[in-house]
């Protein structure tokens, strides 16, 4: 589920810290940044139990208004549409989720405010109104509501987003990205199959060896590439007063093109490309773009990238 430009990007962020660190224990370093992919997951369990959670309170609600002692005709037949939502049935009862929620040891009992905030955001949503009082039930449109519900008004809660930040470090950066990828989950499912809630399927073994040899191999041939880079400097830009982080952004580009026969050239220019506007500036960009594509260039000419399959160069 990971896609590579992300991976890439945690390389990128876990090599920065270490060389800002000023520790030489890389190993540490290596070990802090695939912890930090196993937490993205942790967070994507506990994202998915917010859903559960509103169905819980949602049913404590209809189970209260019951007992009243001079109930009101809604609340002695209520609409049980939300509460017998399909998909999030489906989610409760996903033996990996049970199993990854004890594991996480779930509880929302400290966060009553935070989920009845969260509860009555819904209630006065326009898209619930219509999923309530639709006269035509299905299991497409439990999806689509509770897909457009997490778009719309989950990923973009405040509360939520801090809630999660004061747990972990780890989550500051990375909701919009975890709940991205849960939607893309729910989306993807079908009445009659699970949903994808595995590990392994979050993030496979080939996803972390490709961060883990990335790491490792631009660490390794770092003082290596320090002179090949300053060969192709101009006098406006010195690698002493190069920033960092677009130094290592030509290292690990440098690193994929000549230690991943498997990955194109071109894929690897481009995705660093797209890497550096979002970490750099628009000068570094075009310096960077320029510096990369002259210096694969110059290396497939000389022989130093060699790779395997066809188109690959």
């Amino acid at each position: 589920m990971l896609n590579r430009r992300f991976l890439r990007e945690k390389t990128l962020q876990a090599l920065y810290a270490f060389y800002q660190s000023g520790s030489d224990d890389a190993l540490v370093a290596e070990k802090n940044m695939v912890f930090g992919f196993h937490k993205l997951y942790e967070l994507y369990i506990r994202l998915a139990s917010v859903i559960v959670e509103l169905n819980d309170f949602a049913q404590r609600r209809i189970e209260e208004g019951k007992q009243k002692y001079v109930p009101t005709e809604a609340e002695k037949n209520p609409n049980m549409r939300f509460v017998n939502n399909r998909v999030i049935q489906q989610l409760r009862t996903n033996p990996v989720f049970i199993l990854k929620s004890n594991d996480y040891k779930i509880s929302w009992k400290n966060e009553e405010e935070l989920i009845r905030n969260l509860y009555q955001t819904m209630l006065k949503s326009a898209s619930y109104q219509a999923y309530m009082d639709d006269m035509e039930s299905s299991y497409e449109k439990d999806k689509a509501f509770i897909c457009g519900f997490l778009k719309r008004k989950i990923s973009n809660n405040s509360n939520l987003y801090h809630y999660f930040e004061e747990q972990s470090i780890f989550w500051t950066d990375d909701f919009d990205n975890v709940a991205f990828w849960l939607l893309k989950s729910l989306k993807n499912v079908e009445e009659n199959s699970e949903i994808l809630f595995s590990e392994d399927q979050f993030i496979n073994v080939d996803d972390l060896d490709f961060a883990k040899r990335l790491f490792q191999q631009t660490l390794i041939h770092n003082e290596e590439y320090t002179p090949i880079i300053e060969n192709y400097l101009t006098a406006d830009w010195e690698i002493e007063r190069t920033p960092l982080v677009d130094v290592l952004i030509i290292k690990m580009a440098i690193t994929e093109m000549c230690n991943f026969p498997s990955i194109p050239i071109k894929v690897t220019l481009n995705e660093y490309i797209e890497i550096i506007k979002q970490f750099s500036t628009e000068k570094s960009r075009v310096f960077v773009n320029g510096l990369l594509n002259k210096l694969s260039e110059d290396f497939v000419k000389e022989g130093k990238i060699k790779k395997s399959g066809r188109g690959l160069i």
